[in-house]
Order: C-alpha cells, then structure tokens, then sequence
C-alpha cells in the first residue's frame, strides 16, 4: 500500500457534464508531478473540497505473482 499526501492546486468544471461532475488537479510533492482527476459534484460538496485542500491518496496494488510469471516466459 502506498500512501500519498497532496495538495488540490486546480478545481474546474468541465465542459459537457457540469452539473454532474468536477475535475480536481492535485499536487504531490513526494512525486513532484499533479495528479488529475474526475469526481462526482455530490462527492466533492459532501468532501468540502477546494483549491488549497489537503488530501490523502491511499493506492492499494494487487497482483497475482504466479501470472505475472507466466506471462514473462511467453514467447514472444
């Protein structure tokens, strides 16, 4: 698991779909690069999210050992 704390630098409506959704750019200074992503309106209100926000990002990565195994000796 990793756990990544960040900054949102950047609240914008999009386009098409705006009464339904919210893009949010978020800075991560571990990684030095901005995350940008989709929410729901009814989740960024419920989250009170705005410019300037701390949030963290909990990345959880599964993967099956014994298939990343097989695959690696396919011939190609």
């Amino acid at each position: 698991m990793i756990l990544l704390d960040g900054e949102i630098t950047e609240v914008n409506t999009p386009p098409n779909k705006a009464d339904q959704f919210r893009e949010l750019t978020i800075w991560v200074q571990e990684t030095g690069e901005h995350i940008e992503m989709t929410c729901y309106v009814h989740d960024f209100k419920k989250a009170d999210f705005e410019e300037g926000s701390k949030v963290t990002i909990k990345i959880e990565k599964k993967f099956d050992v014994d298939a990343l195994a097989q695959d690696f000796f396919k011939p190609q």
